[in-house]
């Protein structure tokens, strides 16, 4: 009679033993789950500010006119650099449609040369020269147009512009728009261009 008792106690006491055990394993098993859940470490300045960095595709409008037959919304409008390079492709044309003589055109103009120039103008004036240029050797200014900026700016919209028959202009010919500071045409002799495009009238 001892020895069974001796023997069921012993068995009741191996039973709690391996019971805490599996309790002790359980726990231990859930340690690396809480540890997979947690925050990953912030990524290191240097990586995000590569992110955020303006794409290289930008550049290609430097020292361009881009022009548009609807209105184009300002740089600001657009949530980064990309999606504004994506609009311009999406919204830009050679040709512009116009109706009883008048054309109206959207513009953007993406000007070059602003740092270096900065300290000649302060006052963000422009100039915009169109010139006829469908006789490449025959080039004739048609009309002069002043345009308002910002100092230093980069890009400078200029929007419903309208052109007529009366101003001089017509229909299937080809003109080239040109920026320029009003401080530079002042000066006398040539003015630095800051941008310019060709649009055909149709």
């Amino acid at each position: 009679m001892r020895r069974e008792a001796a023997v069921a106690g012993f068995g009741f006491w191996f039973l709690v033993a391996a019971f805490l055990a599996l309790l002790g394993g359980r726990a231990r098993a859930q340690n690396p789950a809480a540890a997979a859940i947690l925050p990953p470490p912030p990524a290191p300045a240097g990586a995000a500010s590569a992110s955020t960095a303006p794409p290289a595709s930008w550049g290609q409008f430097m020292g361009q006119v881009v022009f548009s037959d609807v209105l184009i919304a300002p740089a600001s409008q657009f949530p980064s650099p990309t999606a504004m390079t994506d609009a311009l492709r999406r919204l830009k044309r050679t040709t512009v449609e116009g109706s009883e003589g008048f054309w109206r055109l959207h513009m953007v103009a993406f000007l070059q040369g602003v740092a270096q120039a900065a300290g000649a103008s302060q006052s963000g004036s422009y100039e915009l020269r169109a010139t006829d240029v469908t006789d490449p050797k025959d080039r004739r200014e048609v009309r002069r147009f002043d345009v308002e900026g910002l100092p230093n700016q980069t890009e400078l919209p200029i929007n419903d512009l309208v052109v007529t028959e009366v101003m001089g202009f017509e229909r299937g010919h080809r003109y080239e728009m040109a920026v320029v500071r009003r401080a530079d045409g002042e000066a006398g002799g040539k003015a630095d261009v800051c941008a310019k495009g060709v649009i055909t009238l149709m």
